[in-house]
C-alpha cells in the first residue's frame, strides 16, 4: 500500500513598525520575501516535489525528502509496511527540512499514523525567503511607503504588500525592519527621475533634503495672537516651531496638541523664561511636555536670547536658538547649541522678511526666524502683521525652499555633519547625543544598490534615496 502527502508554507511577512510629525514617510525594508516550498511526497521510494510559487517572491523548491529509502522498511526516515507506510498520513517535510525542523516521517514510526513531519513547518531551516525577498521584480512605484508595502512582502497576495510592487529586490533581505523619516514628509524636486545606473559609488548626502535652503519659522512664548491665529499660520504650509514657557498659562492651551497632531514642533523656552541659566529649569520645562503634551522637545530657545543657555542646553537638546542674525551652512562650523536667529522689526513688510528668506535660497543656507506674536497683541515682543507674516511664509513654501521646524532641520544638518563628506561607497557614523529617533537624511549615489543593515534601500524618483540616521551605516554595492 501506498500513500502521499503534500507539504506546504505559509510566508511569514515583516511588520511595519517620530520627530514631531504626522502622516511620517514610512519605509517597510520588507521581510521574508515571497518563497514557498513544499515537502516531497513519498510514493514507496519515488518522490515527487511540489512547487507552490507565489506572486512576489522566487520559489525555493527545498529538498526533498520523505521518500528517500523506502522498500522494506529498512530506513528510519521513511517507514514502510504499516498502514499508512511513507511518513504516515500526512508526511510534510523532509529531511533537511523542507517544511519543517526534524521532518523524517516521524520518529521512527513504522505505518504510523500521524508522522507529520516535523516540530513545525517553518519552510526550511535556511531557506524562509529564497534566496533573495523581492517582493516583485518591477520597479518600485509606492515611493517612500511602498518598500514591500504596508503590511508585506510576499503577504497574502505575494504581491510586494497592500500598496507596493515590491521593486528591484523590494527592501527584503534577511532582516526585515521598518523606518521612519519623521524629518523628511515634504518630497523636493519633481517625480519621474530614474535610478543611477552608472559606476557604484559617489554617495553624497543632500543639502537641505535637495531644497535649495532652508527656513524655519519659529514662534515665542505662546501669546494669544499666536493661539487666535493659529489656523492662519497652518494654512501657509509650513512647518514651524512654538516655543513655549511650560510655567505660563498659556502652555498649557489646547491649540498645542493640535499643533503636534498636525507636525508642528513645540520646543523647550524653560518653565520661568529666567536670563540666567538652569538645568532644573529646564528639565522642568521637558517634564512639562511629556506629561501635557506627551512630546519631547530636543530643540529650546534660550529666554531673552541669553548666551549662558549655551552651555546648560547640551544636557538635554541637540539645538538652541539664539537672537544674533545670520545664516547657517551646509557642515559648516555654526555652533548648534548658538543657532542665530533674525527677529524681524515691529509691523516688518513681507518684502523685508521675503528677502531676508531670499537670502537662504541664495546662499543654499538656512535662515532661522523669530516672532513673538502679532500687531495688536500687547504681551507680543516687536510684534508684526499677521498677513504679511502668513505671505512671507507662503512665499517661501511656493519658491522651493525647505520650510520646516528647527528640530526637523537641525537634524538633518547635524545628520549631514555626521557623515564623512568624503564617503564614496560606504560610511559609519556617530550621532549626538540627545539626537531624537526616527530622522533621515537623502542622498545620491552614481549608481549601485544603496544598503543599511543588508536591506535594500528603494530609490525615490524625485531624486534621491531616503536613508536612516539610526542605522549608522550605509554601504553602496
Amino acid at each position: 500500500m501506498r500513500s502521499s502527502s503534500t507539504a506546504s508554507i505559509i510566508v511569514l511577512v515583516g511588520a511595519v513598525s517620530v520627530f514631531g510629525c504626522s502622516g511620517p514617510d514610512t519605509l517597510v525594508l520588507g521581510g521574508v520575501g515571497g518563497t514557498a516550498t513544499t515537502g516531497s511526497t513519498a510514493q514507496g521510494g519515488n518522490f515527487t516535489t511540489t512547487t507552490a510559487t507565489p506572486t512576489g517572491g522566487v520559489a525555493a523548491t527545498g529538498t526533498s525528502a520523505g521518500g528517500t529509502s523506502t522498500s522494506g522498511g529498512t530506513s528510519t526516515t521513511v517507514s514502510v509496511g504499516g498502514s499508512n507506510s511513507t511518513g504516515g498520513v500526512s508526511a510534510k517535510g523532509g529531511a533537511t527540512s523542507a517544511g519543517g525542523v526534524v521532518a523524517t516521517g516521524g520518529s521512527s514510526t513504522a505505518g504510523g499514523n500521524k508522522a507529520t513531519g516535523g516540530v513545525a513547518a517553518t519552510g526550511g531551516s535556511a531557506s524562509a525567503g529564497g534566496t533573495k525577498a523581492t517582493g516583485g521584480t518591477g520597479a518600485a512605484t509606492g515611493g517612500m511607503k511602498s518598500v514591500g508595502g504596508n503590511n508585506a512582502t510576499g503577504g497574502a497576495n505575494a504581491n510586494g504588500g497592500a500598496n507596493a510592487t515590491g521593486g528591484a529586490s523590494s527592501q527584503g533581505g534577511s532582516t526585515g525592519v521598518a523606518v521612519k523619516c519623521n524629518n523628511l514628509t515634504v518630497a523636493s524636486g519633481s517625480t519621474g527621475k530614474a535610478k543611477p545606473t552608472g559606476a557604484v559609488g559617489g554617495l553624497k548626502v543632500l543639502d537641505w533634503a535637495g531644497f535649495t535652503g532652508a527656513v524655519s519659522f519659529t514662534f515665542d512664548d505662546g501669546n494669544s495672537s499666536q493661539i487666535t491665529n493659529y489656523s492662519k499660520l497652518q494654512a501657509t504650509g509650513a512647518k514651524v516651531t512654538y516655543f513655549l514657557v511650560s510655567g505660563w498659562s498659556s502652555a498649557s492651551n489646547a491649540i498645542w496638541k493640535t499643533a503636534v497632531t498636525d507636525g508642528h514642533e513645540i520646543g523647550n523656552h524653560t518653565k520661568s523664561h529666567s536670563s540666567t541659566a538652569s538645568l532644573a529649569d529646564l528639565q522642568a520645562a521637558e517634564d512639562t511636555f511629556k506629561s501635557s503634551l506627551s512630546f519631547t522637545a530636543f530643540t529650546m530657545a534660550a529666554p531673552n536670547g541669553d548666551a549662558s543657555w549655551a552651555s546648560v542646553a547640551p544636557n538635554l537638546m541637540i539645538a538652541n536658538r539664539g537672537v544674533s542674525n545670520g545664516l547657517i551652512g551646509p557642515r559648516d562650523s555654526t555652533n548648534a547649541f548658538s543657532l542665530p536667529a533674525y527677529i524681524p522689526p515691529t509691523g516688518a513688510a513681507s518684502s523685508a522678511m521675503d528677502s531676508e528668506v531670499n537670502a537662504a535660497k541664495t546662499a543654499n543656507k538656512w535662515k532661522i526666524f523669530c516672532v513673538h506674536g502679532f500687531t495688536g497683541d500687547s504681551s507680543a515682543y516687536q510684534p508684526v502683521d499677521l498677513t504679511n507674516m502668513t505671505t512671507t511664509m507662503s512665499n517661501a513654501v511656493k519658491n522651493g525652499l525647505w520650510a520646516d521646524s528647527m528640530g526637523n532641520v537641525a537634524a538633518y544638518w547635524l545628520g549631514q555633519k555626521a557623515i564623512s563628506a568624503s564617503a564614496t561607497t560606504s560610511a559609519t557614523w556617530t550621532l549626538p547625543a540627545n539626537f531624537p529617533p526616527n530622522m533621515c537624511v537623502r542622498i545620491t549615489t552614481t549608481g549601485g544598490t544603496v544598503k543599511q543593515n543588508n536591506n535594500e534601500v528603494p530609490w525615490d524618483d524625485h531624486g534621491y534615496y531616503e536613508i536612516s540616521l539610526d542605522a549608522k551605516t550605509v554601504t553602496v554595492q
